[in-house]
């Protein structure tokens, strides 16, 4: 029987639930509430000591009233001779006005005199908090100071007492906001804050509303106020069983009783209904009233667990609380009124050594007693109205003589909520001790199409200003693919950006936008991480929202990384993915230990978006690179202004996004609403390739629009007297994720196309083409990195004769081609995969070339293409970049004008080939490029092309066909962006080269 209670009372204690109650380490727990305004104290009576407790008795004096916490302290250290940081908890409401600010060394007194305080931070802003930011921030800046300043182990109680409604209970929404950002606040200041609710009614309906604010994460304690007795069990049992178990519940606050020894009962009968600690409110504390308090946090701290099967008989109620370390027994009795004596009996007889704890000056009757074969009789003489005894047990090794060990193991899987708050506190303290800071930004702005390693770079580079009132960034360099622009003027350019996000993750809002999950464990540059999965709430979510991750030290807390792709994209943007990187830095921007103490800043940012520009892909990648930073500097101000004085173009970061800060009227910055939606370009220039009798000069203009006249139409042309594109398109077709336009191409000079046979040029079929299509696209987004297409082509193809043309040569019939076309695309991280297919017939097709021409047949009047190709490029410092692609391509029933070529104009295009000679039914094709920039003022791009090509009418077995070009940018004259790129072929059956040189003068 003995053996099996002393198993039953391990079990008790190693219980989960006895192991997640251990936030208040007592059982019972109790405290005092003091009166929100302080009166001085007086003078206590002084401590003596008895050898049976060390709650001191004192000589009887007058009722020794305390008010204030340091009062409060004195009394303690008259009365008790308690540990540092007891659990006797005394609770005092603190304004966050600065009225009454506890000061440190109060605090700290009153820990060192054996109390842990309570501090009932009382916030004033009212509702709603959303648009009473300006307001609530001095009042978390408040909390922040008096948590920052407070001993280890306070307890701090968020209290919401709204201007205006006092008495009002607080709206579930409001107060969760409230208390979760708090909450936040208090622990960056105080890294072991414990955060409690206010004191709470006992309504299961509005604990269930408060909880679905997403709150228990966020909490040590959850207070509730004083009830009839059947609403505070149903609250408990709502609050233990299914909102939040576990979760330590503190009664505040019950009106102190009296005689004060009552406490101790009021207390035992809390802890064994099951609340963790209980406040008794007491407008002047006597000293006969602190003696039980002080008692009960030096008897009943530890692990102690009520066992109520260890109460003994002979009382009319007691209470029986279980020490986990050594099973000693703490128990409280109530004695019937007037009695002498008390006699008990306990069932137990392992039970041994009983002892009585006085808590009134003098000395109490120790109690007497025998062990009898069914236990434990006791006699206590004078019991008064409570007695309070302590009983020790026969250790394992004296019961059966053979000593027994419990060991208990384990590791505590952190929540992600946990992880969540410990994040948003390490970034609520970095913010308050970050007022401002100014750095360079260096922005790579890097343009390709969605499969390609061709690309455009332009390098935005400047100071960089970040503040309370703006962040504002000065354009002082521009770079166009790394070659310096000379004009300290920057022009204004049309500032494409996805918009700004409704909401954004891992910060406190409002309403539940997003859902977090724990996705695991990484290691990021050398750190320990947790890693954190959020996405929107639910597919139903409105708003610009965000969805990734994010991987978060494990040490101190603070983000190593994120990554995220947004929501709701609407415009030109289609997709945008930014991944940050974070490095800790000190206030000079030196590298810095990962600590609390160092600023944990994102320094680089990559991030990629995919643009519908006239109704193609266009991948953006985006590189900024924070450097030179400099935290707090006294001269910031000084600087910045020195900027704004300056006449560099200037960019300031608002809610709708960037937008250029320009001079108004007396010389001062202000935000520019709106910026120029279109640009005109001048150009001129030459191309050249042996396909053409004489090079064909280019002049003409440039005019991109990607808001025409206020419609959400982008419209691109390109006249050059014999070349004319243009381009139309609606990024979102009817408000949709559809994109739909149409493109125009024409050139007034016809190309020779000639036909290679076993290396030899068969010039008695060569022909002159002058081609022109129109064509209709419609495109969507799939996902966040791929887009669909389909597109309905109309080529027109105008033949003619040559010098060469032999007579007997029948010319193809002119004729409209009709193309429906399906494509796909995938762009991320620099890479990119693309393939497509298409169906296409002619008007007409009669017999063409030489009599008996094996390449012509009817069924050749419709064939079919498809191709895919794969890219990748890698930037590398000072403009240098790799690119490297792969392609194929192949068809069916292909003959001479439908197959593939390698010349400038095509997609399988090899330095130095001509347009309408070499030609293939299938290929395979690699391109590598390698990009440098000479002092600045020179950018070139060596380019390595390779395709094996198969062509059975023409004698092609995997032919190798090579070429190597050369392209560059530099700025000529009259700030014009010259562009050229010449190319020659190194193997295969063509020879000579290819030129194309083009001067591009931003007009407006």
């Amino acid at each position: 029987m003995y053996r099996s209670r002393f198993f039953a009372l391990c079990i008790i204690l190693l219980t989960p639930t006895a192991l997640q109650a251990a936030t208040f380490p007592c059982k019972p727990c109790a405290g005092v509430r003091l009166d929100p305004i302080a009166a001085p104290a007086s003078e206590g009576a002084a401590p003596a000591e008895t050898p049976e407790a060390a709650v001191a008795p004192t000589t009887p004096t007058t009722a020794t009233t305390a008010r204030t916490p340091a009062e409060i302290a004195t009394l303690l250290s008259q009365v008790a001779r308690l540990e540092v940081g007891s659990p006797l908890y005394v609770a005092w409401e603190v304004p966050l006005d600065g009225t009454a600010t506890p000061s440190a060394e109060d605090l700290q007194a009153l820990r060192q005199a054996g109390a842990t305080p309570w501090l009932s931070l009382v916030f004033r802003t009212p509702a709603p908090l959303a648009q009473n930011s300006a307001r609530l921030q001095p009042e978390l800046r408040a909390a922040a100071e008096i948590a920052g300043r407070a001993p280890k182990g306070t307890w701090f109680q968020v209290i919401w007492r709204p201007e205006g409604s006092e008495t009002a209970e607080p709206a579930a929404g409001e107060y969760g906001f409230l208390l979760k950002r708090a909450a936040v606040t208090l622990t960056g200041a105080h890294e072991d804050a414990q955060v409690a609710t206010q004191p709470l009614a006992a309504d299961v309906a509005a604990l269930e509303a408060l909880y679905g604010e997403e709150i228990a994460a966020y909490l040590e304690a959850l207070v509730l106020r004083p009830a009839p007795e059947a609403s505070l069990t149903a609250a408990l049992e709502a609050v233990q069983q299914r909102l939040d178990p576990g979760r330590a519940v503190v009664l505040d606050a019950l009106a102190f009783p009296t005689p004060a020894a009552d406490v101790l009962a009021e207390a035992a009968r809390s802890a064994t209904r099951g609340f963790d600690m209980t406040l008794f409110h007491a407008p002047g504390l006597p000293a006969e009233a602190a003696r039980p308090l002080a008692l009960l946090a030096l008897e009943f701290s530890g692990d102690l667990s009520w066992d109520p099967s260890s109460s003994p008989e002979g009382a009319p109620e007691s209470w029986a609380f279980v020490r986990g370390k050594d099973l000693a027994l703490r128990v409280i009795l109530r004695a019937p009124e007037g009695a002498s004596a008390l006699d008990l009996h306990f069932s137990d007889p392992g039970l041994r050594r009983p002892a009585r704890f006085p808590y009134e000056p003098g000395r109490v009757v120790p109690p007497s007693g025998r062990v009898t074969a069914n236990g434990l009789d006791l006699r206590i003489e004078g019991p008064g109205r409570v007695a309070v005894l302590g009983l020790e047990r026969a250790t394992a090794e004296e019961r059966e003589g053979v000593a027994e060990k419990v060991n208990v193991a384990s590791q505590r899987e952190m929540p992600v909520e946990e992880i969540l708050r410990r994040l948003q506190a390490f970034e609520d303290a970095q913010d308050r001790k970050l007022d401002h800071y100014s750095a360079t930004n260096t922005t790579h702005l890097r343009f390709q199409p969605a499969a390609g390693s061709q690309t455009f770079e332009a390098t935005l580079q400047g100071p960089f200003f970040f503040s309370d009132t703006g962040t504002d960034w000065a354009w002082e360099t521009l770079f166009v693919n790394g070659v310096r622009w000379r004009n300290k003027k920057l022009p204004e350019i049309p500032l494409v950006q996805p918009e700004k996000a409704a909401a954004v993750p891992l910060q406190i809002h409002f309403t539940r936008q997003y859902r977090y999950r724990l996705r695991g464990t990484d290691r990021v540059n050398g750190r320990d991480a947790w890693v954190v999965d959020f996405a929107p709430a639910g597919p139903g979510e409105a708003g610009k929202l965000y969805q990734g991750s994010v991987w978060i030290d494990r040490q101190i807390y603070a983000r190593l990384r994120t990554r995220a792709v947004q929501s709701g994209l609407e415009g030109e943007v289609i997709s945008n993915e930014e991944t940050m990187e974070y490095s800790p830095v000190d206030a000079q921007g030196q590298p810095a230990p990962w600590s609390a103490e160092s600023y944990v800043m994102p320094l680089r940012m990559v991030a990629q978006q995919i643009l519908s520009v006239v109704n193609a892909t266009t991948v953006v990648e985006r590189e900024t690179l924070l450097s030179d930073v400099r935290i707090n500097a006294a001269d910031f101000e000084e600087k910045r202004a020195q900027i704004e004085q300056s006449e560099v173009t200037m960019v300031r970061d608002t809610e709708r996004g960037l937008r250029y800060l320009v001079k108004d009227e007396s010389g001062q910055r202000v935000v520019k609403e709106g910026f120029d939606t279109s640009k005109l370009f001048l150009l001129g220039g030459v191309f050249y390739d042996d396909a053409l009798d004489f090079p064909l000069p280019l002049g003409g203009i440039n005019y991109f629009n990607f808001d025409f006249r206020g419609t959400g139409n982008q419209l691109n042309v390109f006249f050059a007297g014999a070349l004319l594109t243009a381009n139309v398109a609606q990024p979102r077709l009817f408000g949709s994720k559809f994109d739909f336009g149409g493109d125009l191409f024409a050139i007034a000079f016809p190309f020779a196309d000639t036909v290679f046979s076993l290396d030899e040029e068969l010039k008695e079929q060569e022909v002159e083409n002058r081609p022109a299509s129109l064509g209709l696209k419609l495109g969507r987004p799939l996902g966040n990195f791929t887009r669909l297409s389909l597109e309905y082509d109309v080529f027109s193809s105008h033949y003619g004769s040559t010098d060469n043309t032999a007579d007997e040569f029948v010319l193809p019939s002119d004729n409209l081609t009709h193309s429906v076309q399906l494509g796909a695309s995938f762009s991320r991280s620099g890479y990119g995969l693309s393939a497509r297919g298409s169906y296409s017939r002619r008007s007409e097709w009669d017999f063409w070339g030489l009599p008996g021409n094996p390449d012509w047949s009817e069924e050749t009047r419709d064939f079919q293409r498809w191709e895919a190709r794969a890219s990748k490029n890698w930037y590398l410092p000072r403009f240098q970049k790799v690119g490297a692609e792969i392609d194929y391509v192949g068809g069916s029933d292909l003959d001479r004008f439908s197959k593939y070529q390698f010349g400038f104009f095509g997609g399988t295009r090899v330095h130095g080939y001509q347009s309408n000679r070499v030609r293939a039914e299938e290929a395979w094709a690699a391109h590598l490029t390698y990009g440098f920039e000479v002092g600045e003022l020179l950018r070139l791009d060596a380019v390595g092309d390779v395709a094996w090509a198969t062509d059975e009418a023409t004698g092609l077995d995997n032919e190798l066909l090579g070429g190597v070009g050369l392209a560059g940018t530099f700025i000529g004259p009259w700030q014009t962006v010259v562009n050229l790129d010449v190319g020659v072929p190194v193997t295969g059956p063509d020879d000579g080269f290819v030129l194309y040189v083009v001067f591009l003068k931003l007009f407006r």
